[in-house]
């Protein structure tokens, strides 16, 4: 099967890291020795092919975080969920010229000894779209090892709102230092990870009749760029004169660009009169992206509330970070994270809305999320803190000290079936 340079990559990589493995085993191991190799995703599929096919004693274990084709068709507005049950996924993968990946998929999944993936949502999609159920939910782990001492936590909100409300006053030449700081992150699905409905959320928001806090809304999704606006950085740096901007980075494509064009569609042009400011961050923050060159993990806790109304999302690392950050978040039913919290967390969690969500309920999905934002908007900073608490609180119900539970388990029930 052949397959673009993304896929030719991944297949080599798979296959060398399963020689890597039967190299490892066979020269620094005993006979006795009980092995599992745990590949995740398709990309790295062809080294379950490679281990199973030269008859190593290695028990194996294919986790995927996602389908080819589901994210296809959730990319490409096909109602995925309405029609799972009646599709044909390698009629779609050749459709989308996606075959060699999701044959490969489909490969690994059958040929490991457990099969797993990370949600009950995603389950009932691998069962359809790859004619394989999965053995067990291994859901995704939080290190908070990363996280801010607790007695630098203020500090550190403190340095990331500065941060956020400087250079949102820079680019609308306003004062936000009193905002309601919003966000959302994560990768340029436009549909799936919902930045379709942030941006209706903050056109609605613009057009009603709110008069109380400024809200500045930032989108830190990386898009492709030529660099940091030059004179944004000059202004950021107390050299430069007014200068008015919608995006940290020079666009290489703006006429194209999905999100600038829903902006221009929403009229949402931070006019002066505007009590909505949205703000496009298209780099990754990773403390060297030229104008803010704050990594991620510091600016997050200065936002007050984050949105990730996501449509495709088999997990959902976003909103349990932003839960862990102290950050109150919002996603929904269609996010593995948002189905765990449902069934694992059995108490009130103010900090984060799970917003129901489907095929047809685009409208009343809007309708919540705005709702959300402008009641948090309007909470007194008291009950706030306690919001942010229980926000820790809930992530924690992810920790991979719990989690963990699972892979173990997973582990046994492979070495179990190595014959």
């Amino acid at each position: 099967i052949s397959g673009q340079w993304d896929f030719i990559e991944s297949a080599l990589f798979g296959y060398a890291a399963g020689k890597v493995i039967e190299s490892f085993v066979r020269f620094n191991l005993q006979p006795h020795h009980r092995v599992v190799a745990h590949f995740h995703e398709w990309m790295t599929g062809a080294g379950i092919l490679y281990l199973k096919s030269s008859g190593a004693h290695i028990a194996t274990i294919f986790t995927t975080h996602a389908t080819v084709v589901g994210r296809c068709l959730a990319c490409n507005n096909v109602p995925l969920y309405e029609t799972l049950s009646s599709c044909n996924a390698d009629e779609k993968a050749r459709y989308y010229n996606v075959m060699a990946k999701h044959s490969l998929e489909r490969c690994a999944a059958v040929n490991a000894d457990v099969f797993t993936t990370v949600s009950d949502i995603t389950a009932t999609e691998c069962g359809y779209l790859l004619g394989k159920k999965v053995d067990l939910i291994t859901p995704n782990g939080f290190d908070n090892g990363i996280l801010p001492r607790k007695d630098k936590k203020a500090e550190v909100r403190a340095r990331g709102r500065k941060a956020l409300t400087d250079l949102a006053s820079a680019m609308c030449g306003e004062d936000c230092s009193g905002a309601f700081i919003v966000g959302i992150s994560g990768r340029y699905e436009y549909k799936n990870k919902g930045l379709d409905v942030f941006l209706d959320v903050m056109g609605r928001l613009r057009n009603s009749s709110w008069r109380d806090r400024t809200i500045v809304a930032f989108i830190m999704v990386p898009a492709a760029h030529n660099g940091p606006d030059k004179a944004l950085v000059s202004k950021l740096a107390g050299d430069g004169t007014d200068y008015l901007t919608q995006t940290t980075h020079v666009l290489t494509e703006p006429g194209t660009d999905a999100v600038l064009s829903r902006l221009k569609a929403l009229n949402l042009l931070n006019s002066k009169e505007d009590k909505v400011k949205v703000f496009f961050v298209p780099s990754y923050l990773n403390g060297n992206d030229g104008v803010l060159n704050m990594k991620y993990y510091d600016l997050l806790p200065g936002m007050d509330l984050t949105l990730f109304p996501s449509y495709y999302e088999p997990w959902g690392y976003t909103p349990l970070e932003s839960l862990a950050f102290g950050v109150p978040t919002v996603t929904t039913t269609l996010a593995g994270f948002g189905l765990w919290v449902r069934s694992h967390y059995n108490a009130s969690h103010p900090s984060v809305t799970i917003v129901p969500r489907n095929d047809s309920n685009y409208g009343q999905v809007v309708d919540t999320v705005l709702k959300t934002v402008t009641d948090m908007a309007a909470v007194s900073e008291e009950t706030m803190e306690q919001y942010r608490e229980n926000a820790v609180e809930v992530s924690e119900i992810a920790l991979w000290k719990h989690n963990i539970y699972y892979y173990k388990q997973a582990y046994s029930m492979a070495l179990d079936r190595l014959v």
